[in-house]
C-alpha cells in the first residue's frame, strides 16, 4: 500500500506543498493535469524539481477536459491521442504510471456506445504501445455516472482493457466513480487488473470529491479489498486539509482504536451472535462508542451511522433467529412479507434513545393461519429487540401492533394522520422480501405524493412552528427542577424534519435520508450548493446537541431527548446550536416561499 494525494503542479509553492507530502506520511504523488495542453518547458521543469528533491514516486493523471479518445470523429479523437502521447514523452523521465479517462458516445450517433467503446480500443491501443516504450503503465479509470460516459460498467472496463490486449494496460479504480454507479463490489474483485485506486467519498449522486467518511461509501469494506495492493492509494481531495482528515479516517480503519474499527467489529460480533439474549452488552458497547466519539467532537451525521448499522444488523439478526426458531413448531412461513424501518430508523438518521419503528408488510394471498404465524413473529421480534437493548416505540408504532401489520392496501387504508403519513414516508427495507417492499414503497410514495392536503399539512406545520431562538438567547422553560432547559425536538428538530419532508413531498422525492433528500432538491434545481453545506451543518448540530444533552440527561438521572441544557455544552456547541436553529429559520423561509404561503397567512 502507496499512499499518494492527488496534487496540481503549477507554480513554486505548488512544488513546496507536494515537498511537505513526505513529512505528512505519504510515498507517492499523483501529478494531475486536469486541462487539454500540452506540458509546457516551465512545468517540466517544476517536475524535475519536485523529482529532484524528494524520494516520493510520482504518477500523473493525464488530461480529461475536452479529451475524447473514443470520439466517433476522427480529427477529436486523433488529436487527442497525440496530445496524450506528448504528455507521455514529457513526463517519461520522471514517471513509470499515467491515468487517463475512458471516452464518451456521441448521442447523436446510432450505435454511439459500441463505435464508442471500439474506439476507446484502437485509441488505446495506441497509447499503451507508445508508453511501453518508457516502460509506463497506463491505467485506464472507471467512468462516473455521465450518460454517454464509456466504462461505467465492469463489463464495458473489462472489454476495453482485454481487447487492448497490451501487457501495460490496467484498471483505475476509482472508488468515488463505482459508489455513483452503484459497483464497488465489482471493482473490488478485480484486483488482479489494479495498477491504482482513487479515494474520496459521495452520497452516491455527484462527484463531490468529498473527504473519506463524509459520504456513504463503506470505507470498512473497500479497505479490506484494498489495503494489501501494491499501487498507490491516491487520496483525491480539493485540498491538503481535508486530505489530512482523510489520512488520519483511513489509517483509523485499521486501528482497533479506532470509531470505524470498532464500529465493524460490532457488526460483525452482532451478526455471528446465535442467541438475541447476549445482544445486550454489544447494544451497551455501541451506546460507549457513541459517547467516545462525542467526546472527540464527532458529528451527528457519525452517531447516525453507528446506531442505525447496528441495531439494522440487530433487527436482521433477531429475524432469523426468530424463524429458525418458529420453523420447528410451525414451519417456514408460506407467504411472502418484509420487514420494513420506519421513522428515524427507516432515515438511518437513528441516536441512542432512538426507539423501534418497525411494520410488517404482507403478500395479498395471506390467510388466516399466515396472520397468526406472522403475529407470532412479529411480537417475538419487538420482545427479543426490546430485551437487547432495542427500546419499544412509545407510541407503539411495531410490527407486533395489528395496525402496523397487514398487506399494502391495508397498511394505507390505517394511516389516520398527518403524523403518522410522515413516520412511513421514511420506510425502509429490512428483512424478508425485497420485491413485496419495493411493490409498497411504490404504492406508499404514489399515495402521499398524489394526495392533494399532504405537503400542504406538512409545510404549514414546518413553517408555522416557533423555532426556540429570540434575538441571540435560547427560549427556555422549567424541567426537571431547573429553569435554563431547553426542548431541541419541538424549537429546532421537528422543524427542520417537516420543513424537508414537505419539499420532498413537493417534488416527488421517494428517498428517506436527509442528506439524500438534499442532494435530490440540488439536482431538481431546488436549492444550490451552498445551501446543501449549510442545512446539512444544521441537522449535524441539531443531533450532535440531542445526543449530548440525553448524556447529560442520564447523568442527572433524567432520561429525556428532548429537552437540552444549554448552558451545560462547550462555547462551540453553543453557538453551533444557535447557528443551526438560524439555518432552520431560513428553511422554514424556503419552505414558506415554494408553498406560497405566509407565516402571517397561518
Amino acid at each position: 500500500m502507496k499512499l499518494s494525494f492527488s496534487h496540481r503542479l503549477q507554480s513554486e509553492s505548488d512544488v513546496r506543498s507536494i515537498q511537505s507530502l513526505e513529512d505528512r506520511g505519504f510515498g507517492c504523488c499523483e501529478l494531475f493535469f486536469p486541462e487539454r495542453e500540452p506540458i509546457d518547458a516551465q512545468t517540466l521543469k517544476l517536475v524535475e524539481e519536485v523529482s529532484g528533491t524528494t524520494s516520493l514516486t510520482l504518477t500523473a493523471h493525464l488530461p480529461y477536459k475536452n479529451i475524447n479518445i473514443a470520439s466517433v470523429y476522427q480529427y477529436v479523437r486523433e488529436s487527442s491521442v497525440e496530445l496524450l502521447m506528448e504528455m507521455i514523452d514529457g513526463l517519461s523521465d520522471y514517471v513509470r504510471l499515467v491515468t487517463l479517462h475512458t471516452g464518451y458516445a456521441s448521442p447523436s450517433i446510432s450505435g454511439g456506445l459500441e463505435k464508442a467503446i471500439e474506439n476507446n480500443v484502437l485509441s488505446l491501443a495506441k497509447i499503451c504501445g507508445h508508453a511501453g516504450q518508457y516502460d509506463i503503465v497506463v491505467g485506464v479509470e472507471n467512468a462516473m455516472n455521465e450518460k454517454y460516459m464509456v466504462g461505467r460498467n465492469i463489463q464495458e472496463m473489462m472489454h476495453i482493457i482485454k481487447r487492448v490486449n497490451r501487457g501495460n494496460v490496467g484498471l483505475t479504480f476509482d472508488v468515488g466513480h463505482a459508489m455513483l454507479t452503484g459497483n464497488v463490489e465489482d471493482y473490488v474483485n478485480m484486483k488482479e487488473y489494479v495498477v491504482e485506486v482513487h479515494l474520496h467519498d459521495n452520497f452516491g449522486y455527484t462527484d463531490e470529491h468529498l473527504g473519506l467518511g463524509q459520504g456513504k461509501i463503506d470505507w470498512g469494506y473497500v479497505y479490506k479489498h484494498v489495503k494489501d495492493l501494491d499501487c498507490p492509494l491516491v487520496l483525491e481531495q480539493r485540498t491538503i486539509e481535508e486530505t489530512m482528515e482523510s489520512l488520519k479516517y483511513w489509517q483509523g480503519l485499521s486501528s482497533e482504536s479506532s470509531p470505524y474499527y470498532r464500529l465493524n467489529k460490532l457488526i460483525g460480533e452482532i451478526r455471528s451472535e446465535k442467541d438475541p439474549r447476549h445482544l445486550l452488552p454489544i447494544n451497551n458497547e455501541m451506546i460507549k462508542l457513541c459517547e467516545n466519539v462525542l467526546a472527540l467532537g464527532g458529528t451527528g451525521s457519525s452517531i447516525n451511522h453507528i446506531v442505525s448499522s447496528c441495531r439494522e444488523a440487530m433487527a436482521f439478526s433477531v429475524a432469523e433467529h426468530v424463524l429458525d426458531e418458529m420453523k420447528y413448531s410451525m414451519g417456514p412461513p408460506r407467504h411472502r412479507f418484509a420487514l420494513m424501518a420506519v421513522g428515524s430508523f427507516g432515515r438511518e438518521e437513528m441516536s441512542v434513545e432512538s426507539d423501534q419503528d418497525t411494520i410488517l408488510v404482507l403478500d395479498d394471498t395471506v390467510d388466516d393461519e399466515g396472520r397468526t404465524f406472522f403475529k407470532m413473529f412479529s411480537e417475538s421480534l419487538v420482545s427479543r429487540l426490546s430485551a437487547a437493548g432495542f427500546p419499544r416505540c412509545k407510541g407503539n408504532m411495531m410490527a407486533s401492533n395489528p395496525k402496523w401489520r397487514g398487506t399494502i392496501t391495508e397498511l394505507l387504508a390505517r394511516l389516520d394522520t398527518t403524523y403518522e403519513r410522515s413516520v412511513i414516508m421514511d420506510a425502509r427495507f429490512i428483512f424478508g422480501d425485497r420485491p413485496l417492499a419495493n411493490r409498497f414503497l411504490k404504492t406508499l410514495h404514489y399515495t402521499l405524493n398524489t394526495d392533494p392536503t399532504y405537503a400542504m399539512e406538512l409545510a404549514i406545520s414546518a413553517i408555522k412552528a416557533d423555532v426556540g431562538l429570540e434575538g441571540d438567547s435560547f427560549r427556555l422553560e422549567y424541567f426537571a427542577g431547573s429553569e435554563d432547559a431547553f426542548n431541541i425536538k419541538r424549537y429546532g428538530f421537528r422543524i427542520f424534519s417537516q420543513a424537508i419532508k414537505a419539499l420532498s413531498v413537493k417534488y416527488h422525492i421517494t428517498r428517506t435520508n436527509i442528506a439524500d433528500r438534499l442532494w435530490k432538491m440540488y439536482d431538481l434545481g431546488v436549492i444550490d450548493r451552498k445551501s446543501i453545506d449549510r442545512y446539512i451543518f444544521a441537522y449535524d448540530q441539531l443531533s450532535r446537541v440531542m445526543m449530548l444533552g440525553y448524556v447529560q440527561n442520564i447523568q442527572r438521572g433524567i432520561v429525556s431527548n428532548e429537552y437540552i441544557f444549554p448552558f451545560s455544552l462547550s462555547r462551540k456547541d453553543r453557538e453551533g446550536l444557535k447557528e443551526a436553529l438560524r439555518i432552520v429559520r431560513d428553511l422554514q423561509g424556503l419552505c414558506s416561499s415554494q408553498f406560497a404561503i405566509a407565516r402571517t397567512m397561518l
